[in-house]
């Protein structure tokens, strides 16, 4: 009865979506026209300031964690530039709906299209920010390694997460608004939990365990690590694709059990 009465048009909305994805391309480029209308640079203003904030946060840290600045600086880089995408998700799925909510009232437009509107916007600024990688590496003169391509699996996995994450956030905070502010803290905490900036070697025996159980973490190392040379480990992999797992089990429920009343709550 469940499945009849609710998961089939929640799974129904999804594939609906997905097959209108130009249109959740289109919102999405329309998001990033209207935030950086008559502005010169436009993004680019962005990625300047997180290429000037990554060099003083990557100089000064280096000094403090007593590390080389030859690959502490693509370390943070790559972190930083991966956690950004990750955070923003994250942050702006909590206001998915509600910034649709003319659409929303007025159309049939199924509800996961606004869910890959954030997406594609957030990507699209990845993107542009990911530029600052291949810059700190030259100047730092490290050669790109074959590990690269080991990325593009994390970049999917990443985008998945990201739009389950969407869905079942976004619905919740939908009904209860307070939570907006609450989950931004929660990013806020667990970018000082993950190995972003300081390394992980830093931490004592004990302490391992904050980033050996950290899905924050394991997604990070999925994009950041083939970015510098490395391949992730076995239990990046295992924890990356359970959190995956667990994202889209919950935002299905979510997602199938409350869709229908989106619109009552906005």
């Amino acid at each position: 009865m469940y499945k009849n009465t609710y998961l089939r048009p929640a799974l129904k909305d999804i594939e609906l979506g997905f097959g209108q994805w130009q249109l959740a391309y289109l919102l999405g480029m329309g998001d990033i026209k209207q935030r950086y209308s008559r502005s010169k640079l436009g993004q680019l203003w962005i990625t300047l300031s997180m290429l000037i904030f990554i060099v003083a946060i990557g100089v000064v840290y280096s000094f403090l964690f007593h590390q080389p600045i030859r690959t502490f600086l693509p370390y943070v880089a790559c972190n930083y530039v991966v956690w950004m995408w990750i955070s923003s998700s994250v942050s702006d799925s909590t206001h998915v709906f509600v910034q649709a909510q003319q659409y929303l009232k007025q159309t049939r437009i199924p509800r996961s299209v606004f869910a890959m509107r954030v997406i594609i916007r957030n990507l699209i600024n990845f993107l542009h920010n990911i530029l600052i990688v291949p810059l700190v590496f030259i100047c730092m003169m490290r050669p790109p390694s074959w590990t690269i391509i080991l990325a593009v699996p994390g970049i999917v996995l990443i985008l998945g997460c990201s739009f389950f994450a969407c869905l079942s956030i976004g619905v919740i905070c939908t009904r209860f608004r307070d939570l907006p502010q609450v989950v931004q803290s929660l990013m806020q905490i667990m970018m000082f939990l993950t190995p972003i900036m300081w390394p992980e070697t830093s931490l004592t025996k004990n302490a391992q365990v904050i980033v050996s159980y950290n899905p924050f973490a394991a997604l990070l190392h999925m994009v950041s690590k083939p970015l510098q040379g490395v391949v992730p480990s076995i239990r990046d992999y295992t924890l990356a694709s359970l959190a995956f797992l667990v994202l889209m089990g919950i935002a299905l429920y979510i997602f199938a059990r409350f869709r229908a009343r989106i619109v009552y709550w906005l």
